[in-house]
């Protein structure tokens, strides 16, 4: 199995903008980033997309300008903000828990009491673009893992509102507690609060980059251009096989007849967020001859206390059974193609003979059929061709 996975390279620290610019440069639509800010903040910024130079290496760097929108929001505001704006709920969830982490950083940090915290200049616009557009661009690509190496913090001190402060800030050093970290380059804050909260909430293991396949990379500028040491952050799409074709897995199951239909669609994606691999709902006749489903879980073996809590929490169910199972799974990874009417990503394996198989997520393609007018179907059909063009229709090694 060849997992797909972002490796996140801050070796010249990391901020919102730069993630947004690294997500960017390895392909993510622009318009993908702004709609998802626009339902969170409409009329309020404008977001581009720029190609630049820093310290002689290329990159591309996101420009948030604020057009309108009040000068600062506490961070209930905020949260309200993202609740209301009909975004994915995995989108929501992970934005919220990164404002949440912002503010208990800067609650910790200075000492605040409970109850509303402002956040100064962290309060603005830009904030909730960085963090909205950064995760909508990781559920972009929908990594199985995110990966990050040594953080770059910078040294020497940074001007807040309360203050002339040390580098790391007082929030940014509590955002990256257990995290690794180290100081190089110029005298600058180097990792801002914004961009420490992301990676805390995104990011599943820190440590070197390993034995792995690189497919695409990009690179993210800061607003800085400093003198031999280019203000970057990399990320790179790759993908890693296991050691083992045969992965050692989980079934979970129980039977249910006491839930109504309406109710077992959160129970699903409940069980997905807490890692299952797949979720079955299927019809069943359960005991006494009632009508009922069979709740059935595929999940890696290291979550199997995890999703078995889940189930029982969640169902409502009094027992449960379970067993071990093997799985195969042929190579995997994502690509971006792109078609005349914009990027699309792409999905693609190999088949045991060796033979490459493909297609587009459905999201890209229903995004550019809704952008252009053209049939779902139909615009499947030019990106399939767009993906033969540039690459090859998998019928022979490419």
């Amino acid at each position: 199995m060849t997992k797909s996975i972002l490796y996140i390279d801050p070796f010249s620290g990391v901020s919102g903008d730069m993630l947004l610019g690294a997500f960017l440069s390895l392909g993510v639509p622009l318009e993908v980033i702004s709609d998802a800010v626009e339902s969170v903040i409409p009329g309020e910024v404008e977001l581009s997309a720029l190609p630049v130079t820093r310290s002689g290496l290329a990159g591309v760097a996101c420009e948030v300008k604020v057009i309108g929108g009040p000068q600062s929001r506490t961070l209930g505001e905020m949260v309200k903000l993202v609740e209301a704006s009909g975004l994915p709920d995995p989108v929501v969830g992970r934005v919220l828990r990164t404002l949440e982490s912002l503010g208990e950083a800067e609650r910790k940090a200075h000492g605040l009491p409970d109850g509303p915290v402002h956040l100064h200049e962290l309060g603005g616009q830009d904030t909730l673009a960085d963090i909205v557009g950064a995760i909508t661009a990781l559920s972009y690509f929908d990594p199985e893992k995110v990966l990050c190496g040594a953080i770059n913090l910078g040294r020497g001190y940074v001007q807040t509102s309360h203050g002339k402060m040390p580098v790391p800030a007082p929030a940014t050093a509590r955002l990256v507690e257990g995290m690794m970290v180290f100081a190089d380059g110029p005298d600058a804050e180097l990792t801002t609060p914004t961009g420490a909260a992301i990676l805390k909430e995104i990011v599943d293991e820190f440590g070197p980059i390993g034995p792995m396949t690189i497919h695409h990379s990009g690179n993210g500028a800061g607003s800085r251009d400093f003198k031999g040491f280019p203000n970057l952050l990399r990320i790179f799409l790759a993908s890693k096989a296991p050691n083992e074709e045969t992965l050692s897995a989980v079934i979970i199951e129980c039977g249910i007849d006491d839930v109504s239909p309406e109710y077992l669609a959160p129970v699903t994606e409940a069980l997905q967020a807490a890692g299952a691999r797949e979720v079955h709902v299927i019809p069943a006749f359960t005991k006494k001859g009632r009508i009922g489903v069979l709740l059935r879980v595929l999940a890696p073996m290291e979550k199997k206390q995890t999703l078995i809590d889940a189930v029982l929490d969640l169902s409502g169910s009094a027992g449960l059974r379970f067993w071990g199972a093997g799985r195969t799974v042929l190579d995997r990874e994502m690509i971006v193609v792109n078609t005349q009417h914009g990027p699309v990503l792409f999905k693609r394996w190999r088949s045991p003979s060796g033979q490459w198989r493909f297609k587009p997520e459905f999201e890209d393609v229903q995004r550019l059929a809704e952008k252009t007018g053209i049939p779902a179907a139909k615009m499947r059909d030019l990106a399939v061709a767009a993906y033969v063009s540039e690459v090859g229709d998998g019928q022979k090694e490419d």
